[in-house]
């Protein structure tokens, strides 16, 4: 049965990794980016910031923390896993569309797809009553899912696992603010 779902995922990967335009070479290596990600990263913060009503300073801490515990386990998981990247597989040299470098990371699960997607669940929570926020974080995160497989660094099913877990993380990140937020509220004279 894994070696089903395994040999299912090579071949969704090459056809997904097949499907590229070179005018949009640049703009999945941007999105793929930790520079990109770092940027969204803060202007995100800098939102919840500045356009939050109250628990502003608390909002950005609990964001924050997901983020980071996010990116944290799933590089854990990597270290445990293995899995070689697509990169790396020497007989897809000449198949595959591979613009971003060459590196000794491994694939299993997606980072990139687990830290979005922990970004973007929280910020859509966050500001659930201006639900457009929340769109345009959860499409940002699904293009670096996708750039992911576009530039050869990971599988769909490293993706989608990345995607399951940022969903979870950002979920429980935004439930430990609510609580943290019920409790002082609880506790004001």
């Amino acid at each position: 049965m894994l070696d089903k779902l395994l040999e299912w995922d090579r071949e969704l990967f090459l056809f997904l990794n097949s499907k590229h335009i070179d005018w949009l070479d640049p703009i999945m290596l941007f999105f793929s980016s930790y520079t990109g990600w770092i940027l969204v990263f803060l202007l995100m913060s800098a939102f919840i910031y500045f356009k939050a009503e109250i628990w502003k300073k608390t909002g950005v801490f609990f964001f924050s923390l997901s983020t980071g515990l996010s990116a944290l386990f799933t590089n854990i998981i990597k270290l445990i896993i293995e899995r070689p990247r697509p990169i790396h597989n020497e007989t897809w040299q000449d198949t595959i569309h591979a613009i971003e470098k060459f590196s000794d990371s491994f694939s299993f699960f997606s980072s990139h797809s687990a830290t979005t997607f922990t970004m973007a669940v929280f910020f859509l929570l966050f500001f659930r009553k201006k639900k457009i926020y929340g769109v345009i974080a959860l499409v940002w995160a699904t293009i670096v899912a996708y750039s992911r497989i576009y530039v050869a660094k990971h599988y769909p099913f490293d993706v989608l696992v990345g995607i399951l877990f940022g969903i979870m993380i950002g979920i429980l990140g935004y439930k430990l603010f609510q609580n943290f937020k019920e409790k002082k509220e609880l506790l004001k004279p």
